[in-house]
């Protein structure tokens, strides 16, 4: 092996290492899938290969693929004279609006790629506002020396009230003996 050679599989397998600590980085792994699928979409898309039912006749999803691919390279044809086809993502929704007139599942994705996605209110978080989380140490002994106050407060008041005499009406004078 030359060393130019040796060069070019010493740097392949560094990017294969590096790809594959990506991947294993729960950190990264999502960012790095999502370039992967970008750049598998956006390279063109091949021409569809038609596929048969039993009879001989191709089937239904075949003639969707075979009418978007062919439409949208006409009017890709018509923008650009000098783009050589559809990309792979341009093919999906271009198939997916057309089998959309028919399809709900097809509807839905292209609902929600458009971003009209019905927020799933069961999903969203909910979060209980703990007022005694945001006070201090000392606020909260304050307050428990408060509530501790006021049930004294409350349990002696009650004890007077069912020890003492009852107090006369206020409209009865008591008469002195000594008179």
């Amino acid at each position: 092996m030359t060393p130019a050679q040796k060069k070019q599989q010493a740097e392949l397998a560094r990017k294969r290492k590096e790809m594959l600590s990506l991947f294993a980085d729960p950190r990264f792994a999502r960012q790095a899938w999502q370039s992967v699928g970008r750049a598998i979409a956006m390279r063109p898309a091949t021409p569809p290969v038609a596929t048969y039912d039993k009879d001989g006749n191709p089937t239904y999803n075949s003639e969707i693929e075979r009418y978007g691919y062919d439409s949208l390279t006409q009017d890709i044809d018509k923008l650009l004279s000098d783009d050589p086809g559809p990309t792979q993502i341009e093919m999906i929704l271009a198939c997916q609006m057309i089998k959309a007139r028919t399809d709900t599942a097809a509807a839905t994705f292209i609902r929600d790629t458009l971003g009209a996605k019905p927020v799933d209110e069961s999903k969203i978080e909910q979060r209980n506002i703990n007022t005694y989380e945001t006070l201090t140490d000392e606020e909260l002994e304050l307050l428990q020396q408060h509530r501790e106050l006021e049930r004294i407060k409350k349990s002696a008041v009650s004890s007077e009230e069912s020890s003492a005499p009852p107090s006369p009406p206020a409209n009865i004078t008591l008469a002195n003996s000594e008179e």
